[in-house]
């Protein structure tokens, strides 16, 4: 069994299915409507959406809820409707073994290994990655034994971070990376292998890890979704 599908199935023996009330709810998306995401809403507060307005909720279970216009009522009561986290996560292996099996044996198809934690940034992949607000960026590799370049780039590559990254270390955050930060796009290249990867950032609003696991997955980054819920106390 491939890596991330065993660590998401055996996530999803730890949640149960829930339709309570939430103490509180976040906006992940919104389109059409002045709700900028991590904002917080009241459940038991009515919700207008018209025709063409969208949201989508983070509840403090982690489920996620999707909302259309023309809507007024409370998002309390569409709860039940929402997505469990336990499926969310079932989604994620889903579509994971998909990717794996139309690639089949094409070269880079070997899927990536689990991280040590969630708030690393893995500098050898390409894909959408997840920043705590208000933390600087940590960046992650499968140990290696020999010391290599590592080099970032904004998307328009208008600015080079450079750095070397010392064997024996699988985690560097040199300061010369502090201006990488969350809603942006960079290429990363260690040892003169370049990835593109999308940072997404985490608002601290989101009150709990089962919240926040919700968030990254919605955001694409399933691997630190799935290091949160397996390292958490």
């Amino acid at each position: 069994m491939r890596w991330g599908t065993a660590i998401i199935i055996g996530l999803l023996a730890g949640f149960a299915c829930s339709t309570a009330n939430a103490a509180q709810l976040v906006v992940v998306e919104a389109r059409g409507i002045g709700l900028r995401p991590g904002t917080l809403l009241d459940p038991g507060k009515t919700l207008v959406l018209k025709p063409g307005q969208h949201v989508t909720l983070i509840s403090d279970s982690g489920a996620t809820l999707s909302l259309d216009g023309p809507y007024n009522k409370a998002p309390a009561i569409a709860q039940g409707q929402g997505v469990t986290l336990a499926a969310t996560l079932k989604g994620l292996a889903t579509e994971q073994n998909a990717r794996l099996t139309e690639v089949g044996t094409t070269r880079g198809a070997t899927p990536a290994p689990p991280l040590p934690q969630a708030w690393v940034i893995d500098a050898t992949r390409n894909g959408s990655v997840c920043l705590l607000e208000g933390h600087a960026p940590v960046f992650w590799r499968p140990l290696d034994t020999k010391t290599s370049d590592l080099v970032i780039m904004p998307a328009d590559r208008s600015w080079k971070a450079q750095a070397n990254w010392p064997a024996g270390m699988d985690q560097i955050a040199p300061p010369q990376l502090v201006a990488v930060h969350g809603d942006a796009a960079y290429f990363v290249s260690l040892g003169g292998v370049e990835s593109a990867i999308s940072v997404n950032t985490v608002p601290a609003a989101l009150a709990n890890d089962d919240m926040r696991a919700a968030w990254m997955a919605r955001k694409g980054c399933d691997r630190q979704a799935e290091a949160l819920l397996r390292t958490r106390q």
